[in-house]
């Protein structure tokens, strides 16, 4: 039962071992690829219910789990399909005499990558290991499976993590060096992945399926050309190779090299965005030694993402299926969007996805952004041979380029 206003839904239930939890009041369901980890909120408010699940069977439920607390595993399903694996964060209770409110919260299995440092007893330096077997390395403690759909590239000849790293943003900067993007899958998996390597159920259309949009387009972080400044020593880059120039969507990107006096060969990569008319001008510094192609690689690479990270929607649709398969929507997929309030009709990627219940009925939210937000570049061929921690990820969310990693991404 579900949709209409004083009722309740049952197509959601909360698996606490033995024990399912079902008729919830309101249902928040969250999967974004900006904070790896999928959460839930559920409020069991039907106080009938709630006193018949955990009372009449007392017995039964303390035998199969002992008392609700954090800390639990537990399963999110939606119409029977798990939809997050993971443990119990928090439980807020309220009792005012005839009325009995339970709100439960809590993350799946990677949230716990989110908050802990990884291999406190190591190692804390892996040689020549491919992606795929330093994130198993590291989510092996945790529980915590990982698969790739994507090409992991070459093993690493050096990598070391830092003391003060979650093993998320150890994970994340590891990735970055081959262009994967690390998010989760839900159900108590990582992911190594490409943004957009699938599409969604449905199109998204302004007269159709969409019930409600919000839009922000903001250029506040974009700009009309973007460099990229590093250096590199003379020793080894001959200056003949810096002679190349590489387009980069634009007539006048190029790579230009100077040598500074002191043995090294300053760099700039250079990207240039038509769509912005006025003069805006952004200068991003490389820490390290660069190879030509990379400082131009990363100008291109930073003019992409703004653009994808600048145009922003959140559309709500009916549902949580949709499409002639009954379809979840589910983050990192591509979807077709019409919508000519704004002016578009084309692909775009979804970021973000909430599963909602409440008095409205059920319904999902949807954050759309441009197809290039979660674009990777590689940043191996630049850093071979070093160690991993030399110099500062490279981040999409176009922060300066020796910014250092927080929870999130």
């Amino acid at each position: 039962m579900s949709g209409s206003a004083g009722t309740f839904t049952d197509r959601v239930t909360l698996r606490i071992g033995k024990v399912r939890l079902t008729a919830f009041a309101s249902v928040a369901i969250g999967h974004d690829l900006d904070s790896i980890a999928s959460t839930f909120t559920v409020h069991c408010l039907d106080d009938a219910r709630l006193r018949r699940a955990l009372f009449v069977h007392l017995a039964t439920w303390q035998a199969a789990i002992g008392p609700l607390g954090p800390g639990q595993a537990c399963t999110v399903e939606i119409d029977g399909t798990p939809v997050l694996v993971g443990w119990i964060d928090a439980i807020k209770g309220r009792w005012t005499g005839d009325s009995l409110t339970c709100e439960i919260s809590g993350r799946d299995k990677t949230g716990d990558l989110v908050d802990c440092m990884p291999l406190p007893d190591g190692p804390a330096e892996f040689r020549n290991i491919d992606l795929l077997g330093i994130a198993k390395a590291v989510c092996q403690p945790f529980g915590i499976a990982v698969r790739a759909e994507t090409d992991i590239g070459a093993p690493f000849d050096r990598l070391s993590f830092q003391i003060h790293e979650t093993a998320l943003s150890a994970l994340e900067k590891a990735a970055r060096q081959r262009a994967v993007l690390v998010t989760s899958d839900g159900v108590g998996g990582l992911l190594l992945t490409k943004s957009g390597t699938t599409r969604g159920p449905a199109p998204l259309e302004i007269g159709g399926n969409v019930q409600a949009m919000q839009f922000d387009l903001n250029w506040e972080r974009r700009f009309s050309d973007y460099y990229i400044k590093g250096q590199s020593a003379n020793g080894r880059l001959g200056l003949a190779a810096l002679d190349a120039s590489h387009a980069a969507g634009a007539d006048d990107a190029a790579v230009t090299p100077s040598a500074t006096g002191r043995g090294h060969v300053l760099m700039t990569g250079h990207a240039r965005d038509p769509e912005i008319g006025r003069y805006r001008p952004t200068v991003r510094t490389v820490r390290t030694q660069s190879a030509m192609d990379s400082v131009q690689v990363q100008a291109e690479w930073l003019l992409r993402v703004s653009k994808g990270r600048a145009d922003q929607r959140h559309y709500h649709v009916l549902d949580w299926r949709d499409g002639r398969d009954r379809g979840l929507w589910l983050p990192n997929q591509i979807v077709a969007v019409y919508d000519p309030y704004i002016g578009i009709d084309g692909d775009m990627l979804i970021a973000g996805v909430r599963y909602l219940f409440d008095e409205h009925g059920a319904r999902t939210e949807l954050r759309v952004v441009g197809r290039t937000a979660y674009d990777r570049i590689n940043e191996g061929a630049r850093r071979r041979g070093h160690h991993h921690n030399d110099t500062g990820p490279l981040d999409a969310t176009v922060t300066p380029l020796s910014a250092a990693d927080g929870g999130k991404k």
